[in-house]
């Protein structure tokens, strides 16, 4: 395959686009890429149809070079994850990324939406250069979330990066004074408000299962609840998500002191953040390019070296 060292023309996905962007996913992550819809191109073309993807592609000559898409998130409609990042191996080194990553943020503003998220692999600091000049923000650490596709042994680590497109203030708590100096990195960018009251959900529980890792998110943080979820099988790999408000920081305690590591925070539903405390993570070095993301892995091995 010849690529020619020409700016490719970026654009939306269209239905034509299902089979040559399967087949980019096998060249460049094999046969273990972590969502497995993209080796069907039926599915790449049903969820762009559905909205469920907002993808675009890179195309020079017929040819396929890149790929990138808006991921919605059911559980809040204001954002998306910009994900499903792909390039051609001969094509790299162009900027084709970056030109998709600009291209769907541009999208996403048209769209109305209010914060973009993206999940930089900590082994790859491709993706963390990418997130970095597209303006993302690091706000969080996910420990030991996925299997990588290129070895299938080892789960890789997540740096979460934010990208503000409309205001998505933190709420202003009384938090700890240990946590003032990378808290005001956070804030700096997306600025405070006073603690909104809390909204009415359908479920103040609930917990799904994603391979080794369990996700509970906890929405009604009641002293006996929060000590439920700290009795959960020590040798699970736990992620629990604390919509902030009233109760947040009594809750965060108590899951400390089970061995929780607070590792960041994640843009949830009905415009709020939600606190991330996770267990029974693993204790190997990471490979960060952000000083924020290295304090919070810093502060989650210290509580797994303590657990």
């Amino acid at each position: 395959m010849s690529i020619n060292p020409v700016t490719p023309l970026i654009r939306l996905f269209r239905e034509e686009d299902s089979t040559g962007v399967s087949a980019l996913f096998r060249v460049v992550y094999g046969e273990d890429y972590v969502y497995p819809e993209v080796y069907l191109p039926t599915m790449l073309g049903c969820y762009n149809a559905a909205r469920h993807w907002y993808s675009a592609v890179a195309v020079q000559d017929g040819q396929m070079l890149g790929h990138a898409a808006l991921w919605q998130d059911k559980r809040c409609s204001l954002s998306a994850e910009l994900a499903l990042i792909a390039v051609h191996p001969q094509a790299r080194g162009q900027g084709i990324a970056t030109a998709l990553g600009r291209y769907l943020c541009d999208q996403a503003r048209e769209m109305g939406l209010s914060i973009l998220t993206i999940k930089q692999v900590s082994s790859h600091n491709h993706s963390q250069r990418l997130a970095q000049n597209l303006g993302f923000h690091t706000t969080g650490l996910l420990p030991d979330y996925v299997t990588s596709p290129f070895d299938q042994t080892h789960p890789e680590s997540i740096v979460l990066g934010c990208l503000p497109l409309q205001s998505w203030p933190f709420p202003e708590l009384h938090w700890p004074s240990d946590w003032q100096n990378w808290l005001n990195s956070v804030t700096q960018v997306f600025g405070q408000e006073p603690l909104q009251p809390e909204e009415s959900v359908d479920a103040d529980i609930s917990m799904t299962n994603h391979g080794r890792r369990l996700e509970v998110w906890v929405e009604k943080q009641t002293t006996e609840r929060v000590k439920e979820v700290a009795e959960l099988p020590a040798h699970k790999l736990v992620y629990v998500k604390l919509p902030v408000g009233e109760g947040t920081l009594q809750a965060m305690e108590i899951l400390q002191q089970a061995g929780f590591a607070c590792t960041g925070f994640v843009p949830g539903h009905h415009h709020r953040w939600e606190a991330l405390l996770v267990r029974g993570h693993s204790k190997k070095e990471l490979t960060l390019s952000c000083q924020f993301a290295h304090n919070l892995h810093q502060q989650s091995m210290f509580a797994c070296a303590g657990g």
